[in-house]
């Protein structure tokens, strides 16, 4: 089974486990998922290296959409069970590896568009989900960045 394909299936169990408000499952399977993705990554990172085509659809923007969709649904799962701590790292958490992922990647990488949207989806949750959770530690909510000096 192709590992796109795999992650979906993945994911159905996990939305079903989650519509019957079984979190903890819910919660497993979304992990699940993103190991999966996270896994599959060095080869289609090699895949996209060898035939790099530009303008082309990537199969590297596809895993990072679909590892951004796990992360946010597994943030909701512990949100829905109050387990805001839990929650807001592992969405501070993915949005650190998307940017580190972003700076290490050429400005002409395929994959450049669907981690900058990424990026901002995923700092959308962390932000809406620290305002419904109840008073937290700074260094668990959102994440701090220097400003860069000059534009890009």
């Amino acid at each position: 089974m192709d590992t796109i394909e795999h992650w979906k299936h993945i994911i159905r169990q996990a939305n079903s486990a989650f519509a019957h408000d079984h979190y903890v499952l819910a919660a497993d399977l979304y992990q699940q998922a993103a190991v999966l993705l996270t896994q599959a990554w060095p080869e289609y990172e090699a895949r996209s290296a060898d035939n790099f085509i530009p303008g082309a659809p990537d199969g590297t923007a596809l895993l990072i959409i679909c590892l951004s969709i796990s992360v946010q649904n597994l943030a909701e799962t512990y949100a829905r069970q109050q387990r805001w701590r839990r929650c807001l790292a592992t969405l501070n958490r993915a949005l650190q590896q998307v940017l580190q992922l972003q700076a290490q990647l050429p400005a002409t990488h395929p994959a450049n568009v669907a981690l900058l949207r990424e990026s901002c989806s995923l700092r959308r949750e962390l932000c809406r989900f620290s305002q419904l959770a109840p008073a937290m530690p700074a260094e668990i909510t959102l994440p701090v960045r220097p400003t860069a000096a000059t534009l890009h």
